[in-house]
């Protein structure tokens, strides 16, 4: 007669979650976006951004924070996440206004602050005098320099109407994806009454 062994009873049921989790992953994406269109479903949009549709799964590869470290998908995960993209090492009036549209949403969210974050993205390291610039008016913000690899992660934020070059910003889910992007035009308050409802609807971050 086999006597089955309780631990590894309880890691086989461990590795099974995890192959389920896995496929949830994606339903769960659509299933905030779907309740994040509006109470009426799908056919009442209420949100400021433009949806991306389908939501685009990232993965990020070359990209290093700014202590060298190599930036990874898990950095993503958990929480909602503004992307910027600078020009080159520099960061000009539009870069900018961007950071602190996304500042003053994040710091909008009250209790719920901790679970949005920003990353800024840089073609080339900045200078010293951008570095202590950004810990001064962006102590939350986490930056990144790309190197030749970072061009796959650039094209997953250029589609129809949006591209990382110009006005465009963007808001990234908790499971990694790009769901959503805004342009200078867009009112703060319009953010800022996405992401709550974002917040609101999601249970995973």
């Amino acid at each position: 007669m086999l006597v089955s062994d309780p631990i590894q009873v309880r890691r086989n049921r461990l590795k099974l979650l995890g192959i389920f989790a896995l496929f949830l992953l994606a339903p769960l994406s659509a299933l905030v976006a779907w309740l994040y269109l509006g109470d009426a479903g799908v056919d009442t949009t209420t949100n400021a951004g433009t949806l991306v549709s389908p939501a685009r799964p990232l993965a990020i590869s070359g990209l290093l924070n700014a202590d060298g470290t190599p930036l990874t998908d898990a950095d993503l995960r958990g929480h909602w996440t503004f992307v910027l993209f600078a020009p080159g090492a520099s960061c000009d009036e539009r870069c900018q206004e961007q950071l602190y549209l996304t500042r003053q949403t994040r710091l909008a969210m009250n209790k719920d602050v901790s679970r949005v974050q920003r990353l800024m993205v840089f073609a080339q390291r900045p200078d010293a005098a951008l570095i202590e610039n950004l810990a001064r008016e962006h102590a939350d913000l986490r930056w990144v320099v790309g190197d030749n690899r970072a061009d796959p992660l650039r094209a997953r934020f250029r589609g129809e109407g949006f591209a990382p070059e110009g006005e465009h910003y963007f808001l990234v889910d908790p499971l990694g994806n790009l769901m959503m992007f805004y342009d200078l035009s867009v009112p703060t308050k319009g953010m800022m009454k996405d992401l709550r409802k974002l917040l609101k609807v999601s249970q995973i971050g």
